[in-house]
């Protein structure tokens, strides 16, 4: 038996693939540390970009005008978060003339 070791101990062959092995392992291991990583800040940078959609405020009011004999009512809407209300204005009938207001 120890005349056995004594000649594995002193057997080069198949030394550099065993080092190339042990370099693969620590390479794996540390390309999965850094996907590990790089993809909690890819999360992270997606959660921060889902947020400040959200906040996006939509929301607008336009006021009414009226010239002459012609009026146009205005409208508005308010965006809330996930979903939006339209707020309706009701309409004023108005006679159309075909005076040019001079």
């Amino acid at each position: 038996m120890r005349n056995l070791f004594a000649k594995l101990w002193a057997d080069d062959a198949g030394i550099v693939t065993i080092e190339y092995l042990v370099l693969g392992t620590f390479l794996a291991l540390a390309l999965i540390v850094g996907v590990t990583s790089v993809a909690t800040a890819v999360n992270s940078e997606l959660q921060e970009l889902a947020n400040t959609i959200l906040t996006f405020d939509q929301s607008y009011s336009s006021d009414g005008y009226s010239t002459c004999n012609a009026t146009k009512a205005g409208s508005a809407a308010q965006d809330t978060v996930n979903s939006f209300t339209l707020n309706s204005v009701p309409v004023t009938p108005t006679q159309i003339s075909d005076d040019p207001c001079l």
